[in-house]
């Protein structure tokens, strides 16, 4: 349903911002969000989402990983008894393993398709400058398909020792044999797998995409903000005097239900944090300028006018100034 704010055009001011709210106030997000900076935003937010799903989901592969090399030093891990211990871990990696790819294809799916809506300039050049190792992206955008048919087993792990140093590391690897018995990688993930030697180390590959993803995706991001800056602005700004507005409505009705008398410092702590709390208190207690520094604080310069302050003022017992 159009609200009031749709049959009007922009700049939107915070009086047409403050009209739609009176008017009805559940569409007042959803014309803001439906502007093209609020759809750009969305589409970031939503690259956001994905890469800290495939972040997140790549830590817990590494960590699995490491988690092995830690628990496999004892020499009852290794005893017949307890011979699920391996079982368990090729498992483990292969959940992760599968969440990794997944994850990694909706990064590439909403990253494809925000580019086509918000196209930058020479994003072929700087993903190939982020993405620098040939092949590297295409073999994992397969490794979902070949892990779903291949069958990991225990001779995956293995386990470096440097008699000199004492340390043992544990990597969980897959032979050039095993991988090009599927068939399915394509010529730049084939390569990739060829040039490797005779293994494919699982943990230093996702280290190392990690590392590119990141990377590449601060770089997108930051330029999407500042090529697309015309569009973004004014989304902010409106969603700046719809959050201010909405927060004078809600410190209005605070305001006028502090009963007289009651000491509103005991309650700074419930809005503020602690490093604000003590920037309040720095002010001389029940000061105006401790109250305007309140004000600061709460982002509600531009929205807070003479009938709240003078609420606030009261709360904070402030003495009225004497006339010159």
């Amino acid at each position: 349903m159009a609200g009031y704010l749709d049959s009007i055009a922009h700049p939107w001011t915070i009086h047409d911002i403050q009209m739609a709210i009176m008017s009805d106030f559940t569409t007042v997000q959803k014309s803001i969000d439906h502007t093209d900076g609020g759809k750009l935003w969305r589409s970031i937010k939503e690259l956001d989402d994905a890469i800290w799903v495939f972040t997140k989901s790549t830590s817990e592969l590494l960590d699995k990983i490491n988690e092995f090399g830690e628990k496999s030093k004892s020499v009852d891990f290794w005893h017949r008894s307890n011979e699920k211990n391996s079982e368990e871990y090729v498992r483990e990696v292969k959940r992760y393993l599968y969440y990794c790819t997944s994850s990694l294809m909706t990064v590439v799916d909403i990253a494809r398709s925000l580019n086509k809506k918000w196209p930058l300039e020479a994003i072929v050049e700087h993903r190939n400058k982020f993405f620098s190792t040939p092949g590297l992206h295409d073999f994992l955008q397969k490794l979902r398909n070949f892990s779903s048919h291949w069958r990991m087993a225990q001779a995956n792990w293995v386990i470096k020792r440097d008699f000199q140093s004492k340390t043992r590391v544990a990597s969980f690897v897959v032979s050039k044999e095993e991988l090009l018995e599927w068939g399915d990688w394509g010529s730049k993930a084939k390569k990739f797998i060829e040039d490797g030697g005779g293994f494919i180390d699982l943990y230093t590959v996702f280290s190392e995409y990690k590392k590119q993803v990141l990377q590449y995706y601060e770089w997108q991001k930051g330029a999407l903000i500042d090529v697309y800056s015309p569009i973004l602005q004014p989304f902010f700004n409106y969603k700046k005097m719809h959050d201010g507005l909405n927060q004078k409505m809600m410190w209005n009705m605070i305001m006028s239900s502090i009963p007289a008398g009651l000491n509103p410092y005991q309650y700074l702590p419930r809005y503020l944090s602690n490093a604000h709390v003590e920037y309040i208190l720095s002010f001389e207690n029940h000061s105006e300028k401790q109250v305007d520094a309140l004000i600061k604080i709460l982002g509600m310069e531009g929205f807070c006018d003479s009938h709240l302050k003078a609420k606030v003022m009261k709360a904070f017992n402030v003495s009225p100034k004497n006339p010159d």
